[in-house]
Parts: structure tokens; sequence; C-alpha cells
């Protein structure tokens, strides 16, 4: 950007600390009046070295090193390092196994969503939906709770299966956990949709174009909101998502409101999604009895080779590329997350809006600086 002030000009600095940022970055404004006519973003403000820690620890002892790459989404980040390990080795899940593992990825999109549609709102003044928002999110939590014995950081998944069956009970106190989570959506919907300045402000706001997104690389609900109709779980189906019955949420107007009512209809599949599984997930065993894996792997040898393997985040695609020398721990680990192209997409979308605008479309993307600060 070029930071040369001309007549009636600024150049305004929001971050790296700042109400409306989850995470700290930087995103440096010239402004002509009220204006945005130039931007750029700085990250790297708190790289924590995750590929590298990963290529220092054996395979298991890298699964709770990837649940700290973006806490709202640790558990698709073990599906994402997991099943790369699973490649290598050649490595197969139990069909019940992954029927859990689909639930409890489902239950972290849930809570991710909530806690990120509850930031915006506090990022545009409507501080209350932050309150509605995050309590429908605990219940979530519970849940979660319930199967992996921890509520943010999990490290439930095993090469091969996962550590825990479900516990009893689960399937009653998931039915009214989400019979409460629709009429709140129905709720958000309404609050949201019929506010005349919530209108105002996200109607027509923050348009993003479909090219512009797949330049970008953009995936997850920021693309979906442009129209483009891409999900990992449809495209290349892992686990048992081939065998359910689920639709891919899009919108085509690409402006802040498309990315909240994606959101808010992501909520009711992942649900619908949770609720398959419940009904048709079969007894069986969490590992095979003929595998050398079990819940406590032990020290293992992973063959030669690489291997790329991605799965569908709460904000998009989640890619590990793994390469193994025969050792017990990765040779090399290079993440490809969702969030760095996100951000990218910023600096574009807010020239010629607002000051005003800007909180508002920074907060409808949904972008997590932890993770992209890898």
């Amino acid at each position: 950007m070029d930071e040369t002030v001309g007549p009636s000009e600024m150049i305004v600095h929001l971050g790296p600390q700042h109400p409306m940022q989850p995470g700290p970055f930087r995103l440096n404004l010239k402004l002509k009046g009220e204006t945005v006519v130039d931007a750029d973003i700085e990250l790297g403000f708190i790289h924590k070295g995750i590929e590298k820690i990963l290529e220092n620890k054996t395979y298991l002892q890298g699964i709770p090193i990837v649940d700290r790459i973006c806490y709202l989404t640790a558990m698709t980040n073990e599906e994402a390092y997991v099943g790369a390990v699973e490649k290598l080795a050649d490595i197969e899940v139990p069909e019940r196994s992954q029927y859990i593992r689909v639930i409890v990825e489902e239950l972290s999109r849930l809570q991710s969503h909530l806690l990120g549609m509850g930031e915006f709102g506090a990022f545009i003044g409507f501080v209350s939906m932050f309150m509605y928002t995050i309590k429908e999110r605990e219940d979530i939590l519970s849940l979660m709770d319930m199967v992996t014995g921890a509520r943010i950081t999990h490290t439930f998944l095993r090469f091969g299966g996962v550590r825990d069956d479900l516990p009893e009970g689960f399937k009653e106190r998931s039915a009214a956990v989400f019979a409460s989570l629709r009429e709140q959506i129905a709720d958000y919907e309404r609050l949201f949709n019929h506010d005349e300045i919530y209108k105002q402000r996200c109607f027509g706001v923050g348009i993003l174009e479909a090219k512009t997104a797949r330049d970008l690389g953009l995936s997850g609900p920021a693309l979906r909101a442009t129209g483009v109709a891409f999900d990992i779980r449809k495209d290349e189906p892992y686990l048992v998502y081939k065998d359910l019955d689920f639709k891919v949420c899009t919108a085509t107007d690409g402006d802040i409101a498309a990315r909240i009512n994606v959101r808010l209809e992501e909520m009711l599949e992942s649900m619908y999604i949770i609720e398959q599984c419940l009904d048709q997930m079969p007894n069986g065993p969490l590992f095979f009895e003929d595998s050398s894996y079990g819940v406590r792997t032990p020290v293992m040898r992973v063959p030669e080779g690489d291997v790329f393997h991605r799965v569908e985040d709460p904000r998009g695609e989640m890619g590990f590329y793994m390469v193994s020398d025969g050792s017990d721990k990765p040779y090399r680990v290079k993440i490809r997350g969702p969030v760095y192209p996100t951000m990218q997409a910023l600096p574009p979308l807010i020239k010629g809006t607002t000051l005003a605008d800007v909180a508002a479309i920074a907060g409808s993307m949904d972008g997590c600086t932890s993770e992209a600060d890898r």
C-alpha cells in the first residue's frame, strides 16, 4: 500500500490489538474522508511454529499439538492430521469409529459457527447477540465434553479409531439440545434479517465476487456465500459422509448477510447429519481387532512416502501435507488452512467501503488469526 497521503487523506491502523479482531493482526487503511481507498493486512504477530513442533514429536504426540492450531476447530484439525497418517500407514478405521468422528466434528462446526456469529454481532454493536449464541454454544460444548472428556482441546482421535465410544444417554441429551438450538436459530434469523439497522449495514455491503474468491483460494462459508457450492464433504467424501444426506449451503449475493445466512443454514445441516449418524451407526469395535493400533498406540514407524489429506473445516479447507522418512516422527509437515486466504481477501473486499463498514466485513469473514499464524 502506498502510504503517501494527499489532501483529505490519512492512514489508520486497526490492530494488532483491536476489539473487532479475532486475534492480533493489523489492517492498514488509507482513508479519503470516510472512504477506504487502499488497504493491506499484516499477519505474523503470534507465530507458534506448529509445523516444526510436529516434526519433532512422535505421531501420537502430535495429536494434542494440532488441537492448538485453532481451538475452535480442534476436531477437524485432528481429522486432517490423523487422516494423513492413516493414509501413509494404510490404516483402516471401523465404521462405528467413522460415525463417531463425524458426530464430534459436526459438533465442532456448530460451536465454531455459534461463537463466530456472536463475535460478529459484538463487532457491529449487537452485543446481546453474543450472549445469545454463547449460551447455546455452552450446550454444544457440554455434548462434546460427554464424548471426549474436554470442552475445547480434545485429543480424541486415534490412528485407526477413536479414544472412547459414545456415552450412555448421549442421543437423548443431543435431541434436547438440538430442539432448543433449532428454535434459537430461527430467532437469530429473525433478529438479523428483519432489523432495519442490520439491513442497512449488512445487505449489499462487503460483496465478494466468486471469481475473486476462487483466485484467492477461499473456501468454506465465505466461498459458498458467493454461489460456489464447494464442500470437501461432498466433493471428496471422507469418513462416512458419502452415506449421509445433507445439502451444501450456498447463497448468491456474496455480501455480509449472505455469509451469516450460510452459517445459519450450515448449523441446521450439521444437526441433521448428527441425527442421521446416531440413527444409522452400527455396533462394532472402535478399532479392528487385527490392527496393531489402538487407544494407546505405541510409538510407531510410518512407511516412507508423502501424502496430502484435506477435510472440511468450519472455515473451509484444512489440509495436511506430510512426508515420512520411515521413522517414528514425520520428516516434514505443511499445513494448508482456510484462514490465510480468507485474510488475504480483506484488503480488496474493504476498498471502496467506509471506515464504519470495516468491522462488519472483517467479522463476517470469521477469520482466526491463531490458525493463520502457525
